[in-house]
């Protein structure tokens, strides 16, 4: 078995669970808190507020370049990692494979991302409006309407690049990868069970 697989093959469930890079710059967004069975109004007056802070914070025209140093900060933490948790050197050949498969991945989060963007900046607004008061949002407006306010913001994702952070992060993606193979292994093991066990679906 080549030595990446089993990292390459966590290094893409944890790809995904992070949300193809889903903007860690949003992370100035409230937090989350358990779903409601349907989302409540928004109160109009707030809502409105909130789209001005929303497009101040994320400019739309800069959007897409949040995006991509998210994922570009990502992909290279995730590339360390799955090179460091494989189970020995891994030759140039591999290596090559691995960066064939990343340049993909990042090309199909770029295109995902621009797709989502303008459904996920809106439903962020009205995140906002559920969770700050009118005053509230008044003065998250006036914060990110400054120089600095919206620098903090929109510099928010770049964090990720700063080498004590992705010092920790891919420490931690080596683990997560190192604690995720056996569950992922069980789970592709069940998956097999399953379906060998499963009768054959009858045909009309």
């Amino acid at each position: 078995m080549n030595r990446l697989s089993r990292p390459l093959g966590l290094l893409l469930v944890l790809f995904l669970a992070a949300g193809a890079a889903a903007p860690a710059f949003a992370q100035t967004a409230p937090a989350p808190a358990p779903a409601p069975t349907a989302a409540s109004p928004v109160d109009p007056e707030r809502l409105a507020i909130a789209e001005e802070v929303v497009a101040l914070a994320f400019p739309v025209e800069r959007r897409r370049e949040m995006f991509a140093r998210v994922t570009d900060s990502l992909l290279a933490q995730f590339r360390a990692a799955a090179l460091e948790t494989a189970p020995g050197p891994v030759d140039a050949g591999a290596q090559a494979i691995l960066d064939r498969y990343l340049v993909r991945v990042r090309a199909e989060a770029d295109r995902l991302n621009t797709i989502v963007s303008p459904e996920l900046f809106a439903a962020f607004a009205r995140a906002y409006a559920r969770a700050f008061t009118r005053d509230e949002l008044v003065q998250i407006r006036a914060f990110v309407a400054t120089p600095a306010g919206a620098k903090y913001v929109q510099r928010s994702g770049t964090l990720l690049s700063d080498p004590d952070v992705a010092r920790v992060n891919t420490a931690h993606i080596q683990r997560a990868m190192e604690t995720m193979a056996p569950v992922k292994d069980e789970f592709l093991r069940d998956l097999a069970d399953y379906f060998r066990k499963r009768p054959a679906p009858r045909r009309s």
